[in-house]
């Protein structure tokens, strides 16, 4: 295995941090197993902003030998990244998801199945805008859900 170093700043090393914050939380989110690649990286940056004076932002865990954010960073970085990130992800998802069910009402659920035509892809473009003005003007007070 060959290693490599980069030289960066104490600035630089910070958002380092924050990405690999952020990546490995994506990436974990969604599962029952933290990624073991993905962690052992993490730790390895957090080692390297600890021993860069940042014990105040990192905290070394001997029983598991690790490192982990301490919770106000951890919070910090939530609060400016992920809640924006969920936001905006989450409004994006219900337009594409709202916009396809339309679809398939209209085109059957085989569209969702092949490319779309030009026609089919301009019919989705307009779906797509009428059900992101509706969600902007009402929220989700504009769903109605039928059995």
């Amino acid at each position: 295995m060959s290693y490599h170093s980069i030289d960066v700043s104490k600035e630089q090393l910070r958002t380092m941090v924050a990405s690999m914050f952020l990546s490995t939380w994506i990436v974990n989110y969604p599962r029952q197993e933290l990624n073991e690649e993905f962690e052992d990286v993490r730790n390895l940056v957090l080692a390297e902003y600890y021993k860069d004076s940042m014990q105040e932002e990192v905290e070394y865990q001997p029983h598991a030998d690790v490192y982990e954010l301490n919770q106000e960073t951890e919070n910090t970085w939530m609060e400016r990244y992920v809640q924006e990130y969920d936001e905006h992800s989450f409004w994006d998802q219900l337009i594409e998801k709202l916009s396809q069910k339309e679809m398939i009402d209209a085109f059957g659920e085989e569209i969702m199945n092949r490319p779309l035509k030009e026609e089919e892809v301009e019919k989705q473009l307009e779906i797509e805008a009428k059900v992101e003005e509706k969600l902007e003007k009402n929220g989700l007070w504009a769903l109605t859900w039928e059995d």
